[in-house]
């Protein structure tokens, strides 16, 4: 059923970037177009895919719902410039990323809307599974330990302990996220940088239902590299640095910032030791 954007509570943006996965397009508008809060407008990007069924798919579904438009790149922009580009056309008082392998329930939005019922809280997200596609695996996941009745200080060290990716397929507040259009590249876990930056200002708060599904086509999950490297297979330094600078002009009083930064540096030692040394085939 179409809604148009009158439709009832603050306008929600949904960015699509996708590129050459007609059946995941059609996969994800399935699942947001169903979702129980009606106002919304629908933002996909196609970074230039060789064929055309991506827009067969985009204009099939906007036949039938107005809230949908596409934007279709003249060439490869890459990921993380499709993932700016759909956030720098929104207009919503939310936003959400919406993966072209992922699934959702239609209740995903609408309880993620309801989190924001307390002061300070500039993200919601619920509880997730990983869907491995090839062998129809689900597999449960788990989030941080993040409490927005705790400090900001307690939040961000629960956060480094486990810094999970997905956060960033959250609803957050479209206003706390215009430092990802201003940054001009992404790099290796800039998910995992982008939910610190949140957590540096404000809260992030968890739907305890699982309503989010993770797709991975393979048997295992791979982390996407920003850039190839040389001598290691992901880099380090970017995430660091930025998360350190985040850190640093933050309020957080001059004590808080030294156990966040040292919690920071382990944080980025594990994730070196994971990725460079117990995978390495």
């Amino acid at each position: 059923m179409s809604a148009g954007a009158g439709s009832g509570g603050p306008l929600v943006s949904v960015g699509i970037p996708t590129f050459n996965r007609p059946q995941g397009v059609r996969r994800t508008l399935e699942a947001i177009t169903r979702q129980t809060y009606p106002n919304l407008e629908i933002i996909v990007s196609d970074k230039a895919s060789p064929e055309h069924g991506t827009e067969d798919v985009v204009a099939e579904f906007r036949e039938r719902d107005a809230r949908i438009r596409l934007h279709r790149q003249v060439h490869n922009i890459g990921a993380g410039a499709n993932f700016q580009f759909v956030l720098s056309q929104a207009s919503g008082r939310y936003f959400m990323w919406a993966a072209d392998d992922d699934d959702w329930e239609s209740c995903f939005i609408e309880r993620c809307i309801a989190g924001f019922d307390r002061p300070g809280v500039v993200s919601v997200m619920s509880q997730f599974r990983t869907h491995y596609r090839r062998s129809d695996r689900l597999v449960s996941q788990r989030l941080p330990e993040l409490d927005p009745e705790r400090s900001r200080v307690y939040n961000l060290l629960a956060f480094l302990r486990m810094p999970t990716p997905t956060l960033v397929y959250g609803l957050h507040l479209l206003e706390c996220l215009r430092f990802c259009t201003r940054e001009q590249s992404w790099f290796d876990f800039y998910d995992c940088y982008f939910a610190l930056r949140l957590l540096s200002v404000g809260k992030i708060r968890l739907v305890p239902e699982l309503l989010h599904t993770a797709g991975v086509d393979g048997d295992e999950y791979l982390v996407k590299r920003a850039s190839a490297g040389r001598w290691l297979r992901l880099s380090y330094g970017p995430f660091f640095r930025a998360c350190h600078g985040a850190i640093a002009v933050s309020d957080l009083s001059r004590g808080e910032k030294a156990v966040v930064a040292g919690a920071l540096a382990l944080t980025t030692a594990r994730l070196f030791f994971y990725h460079e040394i117990r995978n390495r085939g």
